[in-house]
């Protein structure tokens, strides 16, 4: 039997994954990581990124559709025929992987559990591709059309460069760091579906 950590993915509104796994996969303080069982404490910020959370165990279950805690649905991998993958009663037998996508948050280990917490999470199979790629598309302009450092004021009359505020650099910066965020959540929910899209072909 494969070696499990129990891993939930929570947000103020609810709970979208709660159960166990073979690893936890996303990337934190700035580097990625990957949690696998009995992993010692850690504690750390999430960057905006995706979670995978991957080898879902669950028990056996007659149907083929199989709802996972916390609302995820899954669809179990079909039989082989070889008999791998398969599960003895009363062990649990891994159904796929989960993917979301995460805008920060921070991440705790313990006691062999890993629980991210997130002020805003979305589990692939829910993110609408379209508004995605809008919102990057969005971000992307919004971050081009932000001036350049020390590239000044508007010319003023008689070809003079126009005075800008004191405060201006620092509202250009924080502009340019609100577009860049929008385009990190956009790719991160983009990158969610393709990875979800890839393992359902291989299906």
């Amino acid at each position: 039997m494969a070696n499990l950590t129990h891993a939930e993915l929570i947000t103020p509104e609810r709970v979208l994954f709660s159960g166990d796994a073979e690893a936890v996969v996303m990337r934190a303080d700035r580097g990625d990581i990957t949690f696998l069982a009995n992993h010692m404490d850690y504690i750390g910020s999430v960057d905006i990124c995706v979670v995978r959370i991957q080898a879902v165990h669950q028990r056996p279950a007659p149907a083929e559709g199989v709802a996972l805690e916390g609302g995820a649905a899954r669809v179990a991998a079909p039989d082989s025929g070889d008999g791998a993958g398969e599960a003895t009663p009363g062990e649990s037998a891994a159904i796929g992987d989960v993917h979301a996508a995460v805008h920060g948050g921070f991440v705790m280990v313990a006691d062999n559990k890993v629980t991210i917490v997130s002020g805003v999470a979305e589990l692939a199979e829910e993110i609408d591709v379209d508004r995605a790629r809008r919102a990057l598309e969005a971000a992307e302009a919004a971050a081009g059309n932000v001036p350049e450092p020390g590239a000044g004021g508007a010319a003023g009359a008689g070809g003079t460069e126009a005075p800008t505020g004191e405060g201006q650099p620092a509202a250009d910066a924080a502009a340019d760091a609100a577009a860049t965020a929008a385009a990190a959540r956009a790719r991160a929910r983009l990158e969610a579906v393709a990875e979800l899209k890839a393992n359902l072909s291989r299906l």
